[in-house]
């Protein structure tokens, strides 16, 4: 019996979607299912995977004990030849993103105080660290891939063409179940010489031998964590330019993951922290050539930073001249309670009826995928030229240039059917450290892990260690959901 095929939609399909019809028939799992041939070479796709790898650890099972040791990991698991154009540079910047990040957390957690949640491996139950079984075995609740069964199939041919799709499972061409409860058919009415089947085998559809496929809602949830009130909430990392907050209250992802985090664990999420890391490596503060500190609005750098700068030159702000307090103030007006400019992260809910009616938009785009008579046509934009993997194929289409689509192909190929989520081959290539702290290099020779002063390169980079103990009585940041329901 061969193994049955998994037919998924994501909140990134339902996006490309609604944007440009012609891009998602390329891409998605419904249609053209392509995938590019090797490693990923939009860096900022590989670049948000690597920070999202060093997260998943440090806040994880934490094997390296520093996101940015992990982040090298992730760098080295990519041969030279393979790595985007760019990854060197972006390096950098990730290793300055992830040092400005442990202080960052470290000051901000202090007043919600999140620890990543814990499933039974026996249950699958979510479970408080502070109120874990010591007789139990856990995992951390961190890249949790789920496939959301949508109640929905479509029958697929032996060439992946969806040929017809049944919204309710008495349509289905299957006639009664066998002593486990699995679906079985019949022999074909136009053709007998088809055997019996079970859900992964074939039946005759339309004049199509096809398999029966189920439709999932797919995606990963990047951590769940606990707060000091004992309360769940899904957190999700997003690298970016800059900070953007006013999508929250409309954001699909953070109502489809709420959505879908009730259906996999059968219970609704207090909340959704959207943690937004800019792009830029935080400097210290300038000075000038006289030795005093810089008051240029135009430095990268934060409020803390200053000040830690100042109360180091001068004991007390208030001892420092006016002009670095002005410079100071000025720096305390571009931050908030949920972060600056470089880290910020915010506190979005949904309400029951706002769950319900996502589930309607999930399955009306659904039924618009399935429609056999769906033309895909392009909405070409200005920032197809930058935002498009597949602009030249698309162009290569409208101009009906077979030679130019052969080798643009080249570089492409089908995504397997019958994966259970996400596969990175990246992670096979990993440099994970043994007991003793050995990793075996690109070579085959063991090798201890470095250190931090051998991962980062200190002519580009900084170690910004504050003392968040010191600052952890001025309120930097208030938990805005204090109250208990």
């Amino acid at each position: 019996m061969e193994e049955l095929s998994h037919y998924t939609i994501r909140t990134s399909d339902r996006r490309v979607f609604r944007r440009c019809l012609r891009k998602w028939s390329f891409q998605s799992s419904l249609r053209g299912n392509w995938k590019y041939r090797g490693t990923e070479q939009n860096i900022n796709f590989w670049f948000g995977s690597a920070i999202h790898f060093a997260m998943e650890d440090y806040h994880g099972y934490n094997v390296f004990g520093d996101p940015r040791i992990a982040f090298w990991a992730y760098y080295q698991a990519f041969p030279e030849d393979e790595l985007p154009p760019g990854a060197e540079a972006h390096y950098s910047l990730g290793i300055a993103m992830l040092s400005y990040y442990l202080t960052w957390y470290k000051r901000h957690n202090m007043s919600s105080d999140f620890e990543t949640a814990l499933i039974d491996v026996e249950t699958g139950v979510l479970t408080d660290p502070h109120h874990k079984d010591p007789n139990a075995e856990y995992y951390p609740a961190v890249e949790q891939t789920f496939m959301i069964p949508l109640n929905v199939w479509v029958a697929v041919d032996k060439e992946d063409n969806i040929v017809a799709s049944y919204w309710d499972e008495k349509d289905l061409p299957m006639l009664d179940r066998d002593a486990q409860g699995n679906l079985v058919g019949n022999t074909s009415p136009n053709n007998p010489n088809v055997p019996a089947f079970g859900v992964a085998d074939y039946v005759e559809v339309n004049g199509k031998l096809c398999q029966i496929v189920p439709i999932n809602y797919h995606g990963t949830i990047d951590r769940v964590v606990f707060d000091k009130l004992g309360r769940l909430w899904i957190l999700d990392y997003k690298t970016a330019k800059g900070a953007d907050t006013n999508k929250l209250d409309t954001d699909d992802q953070i109502s489809a993951y709420m959505w879908a985090f009730t259906k996999l664990f059968g219970q609704k999420p207090y909340g959704f922290i959207y943690l937004q890391l800019t792009k830029e490596a935080v400097q210290e503060p300038k000075r000038l050539k006289n030795g005093s500190l810089s008051v240029d609005k135009r430095q990268k750098t934060t409020y803390s930073l200053v000040k830690q700068e100042i109360l180091d030159e001068y004991g007390k702000v208030e001892n420092a001249p006016s002009s670095i307090i002005q410079f100071l103030n000025y720096m305390a007006e571009q931050e908030a309670p949920e972060g600056d400019r470089f880290i910020r992260w915010d506190f979005v809910k949904r309400s029951e009826e706002e769950l319900a009616a996502h589930e309607r938009h999930i399955y009306g785009e659904l039924r618009q995928m399935l429609n056999p008579d769906l033309y895909c046509y392009p909405s070409p934009t200005r920032d197809c030229i930058w935002d498009c993997p597949v602009r030249d194929w698309c162009i290569a289409l409208d101009r009906n240039d077979t030679q130019m689509i052969e080798e643009f192909m080249r570089n492409f190929e089908k995504r397997p059917h019958n994966e259970d989520g996400n596969v990175d081959p990246w992670r096979e290539n990993i440099p994970w450290p043994d007991e003793n702290g050995m990793y075996k290099d690109k070579d085959g020779n063991m090798k201890p892990l470095p250190s931090l002063e051998e991962i980062m390169d200190y002519d580009l980079n900084m170690t910004i260690e504050l003392d968040s103990d010191r600052y952890a009585s001025e309120g930097t940041f208030n938990f805005a959901y204090e109250e208990k329901e």
